[in-house]
């Protein structure tokens, strides 16, 4: 027997030792264990949640209406529109109280009512081919909703729908990708048909069944052709010119993401930014024809318009407040 480790009976001793290596190996667990995005997301005080969508489908007039109460004039983004919202102008009546001048805009400023439970953090993603996989591969990490836009009028027939339904896909793709690296759910997602003012004559669910049935007819054939090829990314974007953003933009988005529990250098989700290496993952898939109960994760449809009517942003605000 060594004398330099002598053994010992002593009850007590032994307890001690034990919870000792208990207290260790929890330890050492913890500082190990890597904690779920879905964990983060829920303790996080601010909620992210992108919109995304062809470009001119409306996501920056929502993104203002959202952040001022009333919209103001935009153009095409070529770049990320990033805002932090603290309250919900549409609680506040009439458009009047947000815009205008004097007490009823000082007091709906300081009226408690219209405060969010959480800050919202909204980054209108733009719609562009060439811009819009690598925004959502740098933003979706940190993401707590999704919202893609889709323009009532005209977004749902020809070329224009096509064009949907494969910005669609790429989204598709990102969030399983993203939930099968990070193990949790699938981003909440809303489907917003927006600009519904301008299409009296179509009932809510006339609009609705109409774009449920145009893009799965084309997400039908996004999958019968990716199982011929995995080129098809590639080959439609080529002729494109580039489109670029600059240092300090890269910056910006490296640091928002660390700010909200991502890095820019996609070290978290780790989430590819070239959209045919997107589609090459093949992440996103359904068995057999495709079908939207097939899609796993929480998937809801609303209409919508930045002008009020029928449905206005009503839907989109009560969606974002039950994430």
């Amino acid at each position: 027997m060594n004398p330099l480790f002598p053994l010992t009976t002593n009850p007590l001793v032994l307890l001690s030792s034990l919870v000792l290596l208990v207290l260790i190996a929890v330890a050492f667990f913890h500082l190990n264990a890597r904690p779920s995005l879905s964990t983060t997301r829920n303790k996080n005080k601010v909620q992210t949640v992108l919109l995304v969508g062809p470009q001119a489908s409306g996501k920056t007039a929502i993104l203002s209406k959202v952040l001022y109460g009333h919209v103001i004039p935009s153009h095409t983004s070529i770049k990320e529109n990033e805002a932090s919202i603290s309250r919900n102008w549409s609680r506040a009546g009439s458009k009047e109280k947000v815009e205008g001048d004097g007490e009823d805009a000082d007091k709906a400023e300081n009226d408690e009512h219209l405060l969010l439970k959480r800050p919202l953090h909204l980054v209108d993603i733009p719609g562009h081919p060439r811009l819009r996989t690598r925004a959502l591969a740098q933003f979706l990490p940190a993401a707590t909703g999704v919202v893609f836009t889709i323009d009532s009028v005209t977004g749902l027939t020809g070329k224009n729908v096509r064009d949907a339904a494969d910005h669609l896909h790429i989204l598709l793709s990102l969030i399983t990708l993203h939930s099968n690296q990070t193990s949790t759910s699938p981003l909440p997602l809303l489907i917003l048909l927006t600009k519904t003012d301008l299409t009296p004559t179509k009932t809510s669910s006339q609009t609705l069944s109409r774009a449920k049935q145009s893009l799965s007819r084309e997400l039908e054939r996004h999958r019968l052709s990716s199982l011929a090829s995995t080129t098809t990314a590639g080959a439609r974007l080529e002729g494109l010119e580039p489109v670029t953003a600059g240092a300090g933009e890269a910056r910006g988005v490296k640091g928002v993401l660390k700010a909200f529990g991502a890095n820019g250098n996609g070290e978290r989700g780790g989430l590819p930014e070239d959209e045919a290496e997107v589609l090459s993952a093949d992440a996103f898939q359904v068995e057999g024809p495709f079908e939207w109960e097939k899609v796993e994760g929480s998937v809801k449809w609303a209409v919508g318009s930045v002008e009020g009517g029928e449905g206005g942003v009503d839907y989109l605000w009560q969606w974002i407040e039950d994430l």
